[in-house]
């Protein structure tokens, strides 16, 4: 009991900072209470509507992303803020959260993938946490992190996945857009063109060279 009071107590303190986040940044928006992450809510979700707080400060609801939860979804919004044009690019935040492996590879096989030996900061822990959500996910994200797993072994793809969620976080975010998944089943119908496009230019190669 004395724990479910805290944690409730927790909430309240958590929604009262965001409603005044809110209504310091942005005045004139008004929360969509009706506003509900399509999601199955965990014992760790907060008890109030986190998603429609989310959308009014982010203009999007990343909660849709797979595998990224209403709690690290706010994680990050608490490391990043809204304001994405303090980086560049996707790639200078995909850099900033150090979701860039560095991958060393010979004849053609990756022999060793590693990030900057740097502790991962909040918002890079809470992607790296979304990556390992969908890795038995039936999504072309899940589809995504099964392939790198085969690759490079499960702390490449985690990598290498996370890099992804941030990188469809980032464009949401700075656009405005919301998340548009491709279909799994064309998803792999184009990965498996890229790999045919992909050998039949090593075999071109080969020929060039005899």
């Amino acid at each position: 009991m004395y724990y479910g009071d805290r944690i409730a107590a927790c909430d309240q303190a958590i929604e009262r900072q965001l409603h005044a986040y809110q209504k310091e940044v942005f005045p004139e928006v008004v929360v969509d209470k009706s506003a509900r992450s399509k999601k199955q809510a965990t014992k760790n979700t907060p008890k109030f509507n986190t998603c429609s707080y989310l959308r009014s400060i982010l203009g999007v609801d990343v909660t849709s992303i797979f595998g990224l939860s209403e709690i690290s979804a706010l994680e990050i919004l608490a490391e990043t803020g809204t304001d994405m044009s303090k980086w560049e690019t996707s790639k200078h935040f995909v850099s900033w959260l150090n979701l860039c492996p560095n991958n060393k590879i010979s004849g053609g096989k990756l022999i060793s993938s590693l990030v900057m030996k740097k502790k991962p900061n909040i918002a890079s822990q809470a992607f790296r946490n979304a990556a390992n959500g969908v890795q038995r996910s039936d999504n072309w994200l899940g589809d995504y992190f099964r392939r790198m797993k085969a690759k490079g072994g499960n702390a490449y793809a985690m990598i290498a996945t996370a890099n992804k969620i941030a990188t469809v976080y980032y464009k949401m975010v700075s656009e405005r857009v919301e998340f548009n998944p491709p279909e799994l089943t064309h998803y792999r119908e184009k990965y498996k063109l890229a790999k045919i496009a992909y050998l039949e230019r090593k075999l071109m190669d080969l020929k060039a060279v005899d």
